[in-house]
């Protein structure tokens, strides 16, 4: 069954799209389980252009297949109203396979067939109106830009408590942490940022909690609205740092977008 929220409210219910296997009785048949976890973070304190979001969802999409359960995740600072929200989770199921096939009955095997196809324009049609709502809700007029807290939250809460085996996690944020853990604002900052130290400063105020191997990807790294200009040196250090950051999260930083993704999602 699925659930939608009105556009209009700030109070989002999570989107779910279950599997078909909760469906349609299989008897003994032990239905195949997820291969693949996709989590899209967005964050909701900075404001990207069209052509950004555009590439947000057919990043997504180019990625999806069956076996992968996707979660579109709203975080912001922590204000008034604003929080960490999963606003959609949805699964395309893994197929039976042919040896399985041909011990279950025509008419099951039709309903399922009936519900693959529906499931997977659904979880297509409802990642779009997912990140619509996620675009939609983000703000500037935040004076913080809370990640680093956002991801320990979402690795310790969501993904330590899923058995999928392969991770992937997309952000959607400029990643210019500005929180009272740590700022990467200020003139000269990120050239002459100490990584090392900044990583054991940081450490030292929040625990770096287990990413479960996961693999990130960034669309909108150091991205800035106003037209005004990142150096490579920036970005190059604002890489770095997250590059650290996410070893010391056991994942790996597979690609940063600056702000868009040169390849797909797991390539």
């Amino acid at each position: 069954m699925i659930f939608w929220f009105d556009q209009k409210t700030a109070n989002a219910t999570t989107a779910k799209i279950g599997s078909c296997y909760q469906l349609v009785t299989l008897g003994d048949i032990d239905p195949p389980s997820a291969s693949r976890d996709l989590y899209v973070l967005v964050d909701q304190t900075m404001t990207l252009p069209k052509k950004l979001q555009e590439e947000t969802y057919r990043k997504i999409i180019e990625f999806l297949r069956p076996g992968d359960v996707i979660q579109i995740i709203g975080f912001s600072a922590n204000a008034a109203g604003f929080y960490t929200e999963v606003i959609l989770k949805g699964i395309i199921d893994n197929r039976l396979g042919d040896e399985i096939r041909y011990s279950v009955s025509k008419k099951v095997l039709h309903q399922l067939d009936q519900c693959y196809q529906a499931q997977d324009t659904q979880v297509r049609q409802y990642t779009g109106r997912a990140l619509i709502h996620a675009f939609s809700q983000a703000t500037t007029e935040l004076p913080k830009t809370e990640i680093v807290s956002n991801l320990a939250v979402v690795a310790k809460d969501i993904i330590a408590k899923s058995e999928t085996p392969e991770k992937y996690v997309l952000i959607v944020s400029d990643m210019m942490e500005n929180s009272d853990l740590m700022s990467l604002y200020g003139n000269g900052k990120l050239e002459n940022l100490p990584i090392d130290q900044e990583i054991k400063k940081l450490g030292e105020k929040l625990a770096f909690e287990d990413m479960s191997n996961a693999k990130v990807y960034v669309i909108g790294g150091g991205y800035l609205d106003n037209g005004n200009y990142r150096s490579s040196l920036e970005l190059k250090a604002l890489e770095h740092f997250w590059a650290s950051y996410f070893e010391h999260s056991n994942a790996e930083l597979k690609q940063f977008g600056t702000p868009s993704l040169l390849s797909g999602i797991g390539n």
